[in-house]
């Protein structure tokens, strides 16, 4: 009798489906966890959810070759846990009725979740070619190389609809207001899931996904609606008039001419803080900015950024038409800089011995703000 009891439990275990092995690493795993604390989702509906969003991206990239696709991984976690966070502190939608809220609650906390993460994802598999291989039905190749191009943002919701599970497309098609606001976020007027995400992104020292200029995607030589709907509006908000329409008569024919195809993508919302990031990026492109120069303001101090102040703002302060004091606040209010525990509390500036044997302070930044991939040589300053 007990040795049928023990053969039909062995026939049982042997017959059960096998699970696939978790696709996350054990500070992945505890970072999954710490995100579901952040809904009030039964661990079972989490992991039918968001559980299988994050499966399913992590899968896509599992054979993806270079390290670029593990810091991936590590970014879109971060944000995504940062976007529920600061998620928490907005009534979405937000004239919604409150008997409406309180049932879109968790469902918008999900489309925010889905629109970071396939924002984040479109970012490196928009640039990612293999032979006979598409980033909207296959996993990125062993094979896979990156190109040099910016992705526009509608990219991202192509991806959406691929990385988003079966219980996740059920719950937002029967929630029509957060798949509007997920499709929303791809798209070029204001969005509120993109304001949470791109706060989020800043809050903890990431820089969100900028959208890509018109013509680098096809979309002619004007601005975005949002570039001069949300960053003039912005920068009205900062205390700085917004920038005037120019008209072809404003530039010189050689100026418009010249322009390089090649310049680097701009970041940001078009705030002043954001310009003079985009003027130090195009001066490091068009060799104005020099970086590690001897007397210079920018040096590259084991990967990360440093700026001489107030060198680094004087030197692009006529260029702003701003006091040099007046840019440096602004950059200051984006909170990109990185701080340092201090007496006081949090201090922004930070002392450094440079190569050319001088002592100053400056401010410092995530090197990847002002020089992509194309990092120049570290120097031999230091941090003191």
């Amino acid at each position: 009798m007990f040795g049928r009891r023990k053969k039909k439990e062995e026939d049982k275990e042997k017959t059960a489906p096998v699970e696939p092995a978790s696709p996350f690493d054990d500070d992945e795993a505890d970072a999954v966890k710490a995100l579901w604390r952040l809904t009030a989702l039964p661990r079972e509906e989490f992991d039918a959810t968001y559980g299988d969003l994050l499966r399913r991206c992590w899968r896509s990239i599992a054979e993806a070759p270079g390290g670029e696709w593990t810091a991936l991984r590590e970014r879109s976690l971060k944000c995504v846990i940062a976007a529920l966070k600061v998620r928490q502190a907005y009534v979405l939608p937000r004239f919604a009725a409150a008997e409406d809220s309180s049932r879109l609650t968790e469902v918008m906390s999900f489309a925010l979740a889905a629109c970071v993460l396939a924002e984040r994802f479109a970012e490196l598999l928009g640039r990612t070619v293999a032979p006979g291989w598409s980033p909207l039905d296959g996993d990125v190749p062993a094979a896979a190389t990156l190109l040099e191009m910016a992705v526009p943002r509608s990219f991202g919701a192509l991806l959406l609809i691929r990385l988003v599970g079966h219980a996740g497309h059920e719950w937002l098609a029967q929630e029509r207001e957060a798949l509007w606001a997920a499709a929303a976020y791809f798209g070029e007027g204001r969005s509120e899931l993109r304001e949470i995400g791109h706060d989020a992104a800043v809050r903890i020292g990431l820089p969100f996904v900028a959208p890509a200029p018109a013509h680098e995607t096809g979309g002619g030589n004007e601005p975005s609606a949002e570039r001069q709907a949300n960053g003039d509006a912005s920068a009205a908000e900062a205390g700085a008039e917004p920038e005037s329409a120019e008209t072809p008569g404003d530039k010189s024919a050689g100026e418009s001419a010249t322009a390089p195809e090649s310049a680097p993508t701009d970041i940001g919302d078009g705030r002043v803080g954001w310009q003079w990031f985009n003027r130090v990026r195009a001066g490091l492109r068009d060799g104005s900015v020099v970086p590690n120069a001897e007397g210079g303001w920018l040096h590259n101090i084991d990967g990360a950024a440093f700026v001489v102040d107030p060198d680094c703002f004087e030197a692009l302060a006529a260029a702003e038409s701003l006091p040099p004091k007046s840019i440096r606040n602004r950059v200051l209010k984006l909170g990109r800089h990185r701080t340092r525990r201090s007496l006081a509390g949090r201090a922004d500036a930070f002392a450094a011995e440079l190569a050319d044997g001088r002592r100053v302070n400056g401010m410092l930044f995530d090197g990847e703000l002002f020089w992509d991939r194309d990092a120049p040589p570290a120097s031999k300053s230091v941090l003191r």
